[in-house]
């Protein structure tokens, strides 16, 4: 999977037959750091609507006490704690940072500039969301796959860097890129048990909200910006998932009813 991953992160607009424009943002889970993205009117997340609140947890510990979250994260060990680990040793002041620098901000953005919110992962009590988590529970519980977690850490930082030598630097800030490539890393590691069906369906249901999100945000706009400009939806998206959701996008799954987050 490494070789088809890339570390652009250029915004990418999709633009829906049914109107308005979904402004894709690439961003690297952990790492502040993104692209301007221009103007925008209303903010969907690949998030549930419980991630707020864990956000604000995370803000007020780390403040309270800096780094204690990433150090509770590391101590936990497993692919998560040997990420974060790594990313300390980048000694970089926007990397391997809590709550996710890149969501958090542009919840907060989205708050204080009164713009509509969606979020685009399904709450729990959804049934068909939650067959989909229990079949990912299924396939990772597999006799094959737990024999092949095995040393899954050195395959994670084998991963990581031909990730790191196979795409380009998007700057001269290597420590990004390679942090980028340590999380990109880890989403193929904690992901590699799926089936590629499973994959397409997970992403289908994010393509169908996101399409649901941006038709709820074009009729709430109706007659309130300009006649020439389109409704433009942010959505930012890890950087590893991003090929996968644009394809979903262009097979132009059925919009899905979405309601906007309440106060």
């Amino acid at each position: 999977m490494s070789d088809v991953i890339s570390l652009d992160w250029s915004p990418v607009n999709w633009e829906d037959p049914n109107g308005g424009i979904v402004r894709i943002l690439p961003f690297s889970p952990l790492v502040d750091f993104s692209e301007s993205f221009g103007e925008w009117h209303g903010l969907a997340l690949m998030a549930s609507s419980e991630e707020p609140q864990l956000w604000d947890e995370q803000y007020e510990e780390d403040q309270e006490s800096p780094n204690i979250v990433r150090d509770a994260m590391i101590a936990q060990m497993g692919h998560s704690g040997r990420m974060v680990k790594e990313m300390t040793f980048l000694e970089h002041e926007s990397i391997g940072k809590f709550p996710d620098p890149i969501p958090f901000k542009s919840f907060q953005l989205a708050k204080n500039s009164e713009n509509p919110i969606w979020f685009l992962e399904p709450d729990m009590d959804d049934e068909n969301w939650v067959k989909l988590t229990l079949d990912g529970v299924d396939q990772r519980a597999s006799i094959w796959n737990l024999i092949g977690s095995i040393g899954s850490g050195r395959k994670m930082m084998k991963i990581a860097r031909t990730i790191a030598k196979s795409a380009t630097p998007h700057s001269d800030d290597l420590q990004i890129h390679i942090a980028s490539s340590l999380s990109a890393a880890w989403w193929v590691i904690e992901t590699n048990h799926l089936t590629e069906d499973l994959h397409m369906r997970i992403n289908h249901r994010i393509a169908s909200r996101i399409r649901g999100s941006l038709r709820s945000l074009c009729e709430s706009l109706n007659g309130q910006i300009d006649v020439e400009k389109s409704a433009v939806l942010l959505v930012p998206v890890p950087l590893v998932r991003l090929q996968g959701v644009l394809a979903a996008l262009d097979a132009l799954p059925d919009t899905e009813e979405m309601k906007q987050e309440e106060e």
